[in-house]
């Protein structure tokens, strides 16, 4: 017996539920998520946003409490400097 297959994920998905994330100052739930994604025209089912969610999850850039899923990345120069010459902040 095999195992069931990770849902595949168009790139134009990831790029969608980031900018959603990017935008909220909030935490978002994943129906939230789904009814706006549906809303701009690009619907998707609940195992593809899934995935999208495990990939952030796996890059550190989201996180997801009781409220919801907030996006936490953060791109400034001074954390570009601190990392790029191994600094601490």
């Amino acid at each position: 017996m095999s195992a069931l297959a990770t849902p595949d994920i168009n790139l134009s998905t990831v790029e969608h539920v980031r900018a959603l994330l990017e935008r909220s100052s909030v935490p978002v739930s994943r129906n939230w998520l789904l009814a706006q994604l549906a809303q701009s025209g690009h619907m998707t089912t609940r195992p593809r946003l899934n995935r999208a969610l495990v990939f952030f999850e796996s890059l550190g850039v989201v996180v997801e409490g009781s409220k919801g899923v907030q996006w936490t990345h953060a791109d400034s120069a001074s954390l570009r400097r601190a990392q790029a010459t191994g600094r601490r902040l």
